[in-house]
């Protein structure tokens, strides 16, 4: 199928491409980063999901945390366009508290070979479908079909229906009624392999520039004459028929010396930053993200680049990671840990999945801005928090507990808004008392208000 010699032809870019590798990494970086973090409402939830999510356990293959998971499904669905993760129950250990693991699989375990009425069940290029359209299981291998070590004919080879509650599959929904997706290097290979041959061909033309050589003509009355009499030979009478650097070849001809000069070529620059500009494009990336070249950037450029591509990254992350990936696996996690009786069967209100902060392009202005942005009230503290990718509740709980040591140590910083107003000086005497009544919970005797430090 199309789908996947597009899939394979991107393996190959990303393998052998520098420009490919590094746009897997954007948006694995970009997307991912450390990791999409679930916040619970609870302490019961929050501490079973710590040791399990942090851990190694989680993994079916025992190699990543839940948060690398989250990166190698990332990096799958750019490059091959999909990819799934199925759930593995095992029994309940220390690390594992809830008995529950993740097998990420690539695209290629897909049986498309099943299509029809499979097993009593519509069936489109091995996903068995319901009445209302909606996947009901999928005929996955049972190993990688393309494993080097399968024997030809094993009978355990063939692929296996298994529920569509059991197995997560992510990708790109881009159309109604779209069961899979393509390869996101598919708009971009071709512009890209294109690049790559254009500088192949221009390091062997300046090889060739390179190599300065000189051709003796000898003097002799078979001159010009003969079936060789215009080959080119070296000392040893051997015929050439390629350039090396400081190479004298002979020949006949009238006794002359000529040195064999080259001329130099333009600059390819102008084609390759065009070639770049496509392919960062058709990638839904910045041009200076995949080539690395901030000579021409500047402030306005770079905010205006990574507003749009901050809006599709979101996108991304709202729309295909939380809806496929995360949160599936947190409902999953609750069922799993109820099943146990770790918990109740109700799901917890306020659970929420933060994507990772995006890095600011200048700290300095762009903290201006959102503290007057919260200031007038355009944006409540909670998002202004999420910013960051902090869930605003823990954040306030690590401010309460941070004050709370301050207090208790008798600490006055400059950063404390309670105490020093942001022109700097101390705050007045009924806001430190207002400050001491709340954290005591008595009045306070008068005093003077402390000095800035």
């Amino acid at each position: 199928m199309a789908a996947a010699t597009v899939a394979r032809r991107a393996r190959d870019a990303v393998r052998n491409d520098p420009y490919a590798s590094r746009i897997v990494d954007l948006w694995t970086g970009n997307a991912v980063g450390a990791g999409i973090t679930t916040r619970w409402p609870d302490d019961a939830h929050s501490r079973a999901w710590q040791r399990w999510a942090d851990g190694t356990a989680c993994d079916a293959e025992g190699r990543l945390d839940l948060y690398g998971l989250q990166a190698l499904v990332m990096r799958a669905v750019v490059e091959s366009g999909e990819c799934f993760v199925r759930f593995v129950t095992v029994p309940p250990s220390p690390a594992n508290p809830i008995g529950l693991r993740l097998q990420v699989l690539e695209a290629d375990h897909l049986d498309t070979a099943r299509n029809g009425m499979v097993a009593g069940a519509a069936t489109i290029q091995g996903i068995a479908l319901g009445d209302a359209g909606e996947p009901v299981g999928y005929w996955l291998h049972r190993v990688h079909p393309g494993a080097a070590w399968i024997l030809p004919g094993a009978t355990w080879l063939g692929s296996e229906r298994i529920p569509a509650s059991d197995v997560l599959h992510i990708y790109r929904k881009r159309r109604p009624g779209q069961l899979r997706d393509v390869s996101w290097l598919a708009p971009v290979l071709l512009r890209l392999r294109d690049l790559g041959d254009y500088e192949a061909a221009l390091l062997m033309k300046a090889k060739i520039e390179a190599c300065l050589a000189a051709v003796v003509s000898e003097e002799g009355d078979e001159a010009m004459t003969g079936p060789a009499s215009g080959l080119l030979r070296d000392a040893q009478g051997r015929t050439v028929e390629s350039f090396e650097p400081g190479m004298i070849l002979y020949r006949r001809g009238m006794g002359s010396v000529e040195v064999v000069n080259p001329s130099g070529g333009g600059s390819h620059a102008a084609f390759a930053r065009r070639a770049l500009e496509a392919a960062a494009v058709g990638a839904g990336l910045t041009y200076d993200q995949v080539s690395g070249d901030l000579t021409q950037a500047n402030y306005s450029s770079l905010r205006a680049g990574k507003i749009e591509f901050r809006r599709l990254c979101e996108q991304v992350q709202y729309g295909m990671l939380i809806p496929m990936l995360v949160r599936p696996i947190a409902d999953r996690f609750h069922a799993q840990g109820a099943l146990l009786g770790l918990w109740g069967t109700d799901t917890p209100e306020d659970v929420s999945h933060v994507p990772p902060a995006h890095e600011m392009i200048d700290p300095l202005k762009d903290t201006t801005a959102l503290i007057a942005q919260v200031r007038a009230g355009f944006v409540p503290q909670p998002e202004a928090a999420g910013a960051f990718g902090y869930d605003f509740r823990a954040t306030v709980e690590m401010i309460r507990k941070a004050n709370a040591q301050l207090d208790k140590a008798g600490i006055s910083l400059d950063t404390d808004p309670r105490r020093v107003a942001k022109s700097g000086s101390a705050q007045d005497a009924a806001q430190i008392a207002a400050v001491e009544i709340a954290a005591t919970g008595a009045a306070a005797p008068p005093r003077e208000a402390p000095a800035q430090g």
